[in-house]
């Protein structure tokens, strides 16, 4: 059986992380290609910490030293090519007299495998969201603009819902809103954010029922989600699509509508009015 991925190690190790070692795999996540050539001092001088730190990060997530996770982590980096070179294997492979070819039988793909998700999981995903004092819809990067989107439609429905999509020591302002009672819904994809294990830490530390929306590979950003949907994003060496992951989260929304059918005709009937007192007419849904 072959060794576990650098990134799913990981994300194994962050929870039962102490402070220092969590600073050391904030750092290595931060600046993976500088790792591959920074002693254990200097790691530990930007992360905040000791060389023996360092060394004993190293060797929890299963290396015998500082070598061996170099080893693992430039494997990890051949693996997950840049964006920029994503995007040029996918122009190389289309076809230039269908140049919609490959998006389209991607998103075939995703909808296939979203179709063969539990039933059952989207029906208690549902109802916590509609039980939730709020829901809280985290994405950062291209990710943030999907969990925009769902958030402004679960208020629609007449769900408290709002996105967390900063970053870095903003993301902090983020975090203090997230309180007992409420829903995470997460979208990330393959790697370990700093952001995304903060979230789990929150999510964990109140008891919160968590979701997180990842791609189909067999890597997770984080593993302490109460329920994970997996929504395919494309090929592998590919151009990252987001088509899957709306078509997931529009029947979840579907399923959000089910759960509470009056409150989800009273928010939409509010959100005529409100539409009608600034037109005048002609904008209801």
């Amino acid at each position: 059986m072959p060794n576990p991925p650098l990134s799913a190690r990981i994300a194994a190790f962050a929870p039962k992380a102490s402070p220092a070692e969590a600073r050391v795999l904030d750092w290595l996540a931060e600046h993976r290609e500088t790792a591959l050539h920074a002693s254990a001092a200097r790691i530990a001088a930007e992360a905040g910490t000791s060389d023996a730190t360092v060394i004993r990060t190293a060797r929890k997530l299963g290396f015998g030293g500082l070598d061996a996770l170099r080893t693992a982590l430039a494997e990890d980096l051949r693996r997950d090519l840049s964006l920029t070179d994503r995007m040029a294997g996918e122009v190389v492979r289309a076809n230039a007299r269908a140049p919609l070819a490959g998006a389209v039988n991607a998103l075939r793909a995703a909808l296939d495998a979203i179709e063969r998700i539990d039933a059952a999981q989207i029906r208690q995903v549902a109802e916590q969201i509609v039980a939730a004092r709020r829901v809280h819809a985290f994405g950062i990067g291209p990710s943030g603009f999907v969990a925009g989107y769902m958030a402004a439609q679960l208020a629609r429905l007449g769900i408290d819902a709002r996105a967390l999509t900063s970053s870095g020591l903003q993301f902090a302002d983020d975090l203090v809103g997230v309180a007992r009672g409420d829903v995470v819904l997460a979208l990330a994809h393959d790697r370990l954010y700093p952001e995304v294990r903060a979230l789990f830490d929150r999510t964990q530390a109140l008891g919160l029922f968590s979701v997180l929306v990842t791609s189909a590979g067999d890597r997770l950003p984080d593993d302490r989600a109460r329920v994970t949907l997996r929504a395919p994003r494309g090929r592998a060496r590919g151009f990252g699509m987001h088509a899957g992951t709306l078509a997931l989260l529009e029947g979840l929304l579907i399923a959000v509508a089910a759960a509470a059918p009056e409150r989800a005709v009273a928010a939409l009937d509010a959100l005529n009015a409100a539409r009608r007192s600034i037109s005048g007419g002609g904008m209801d849904l």
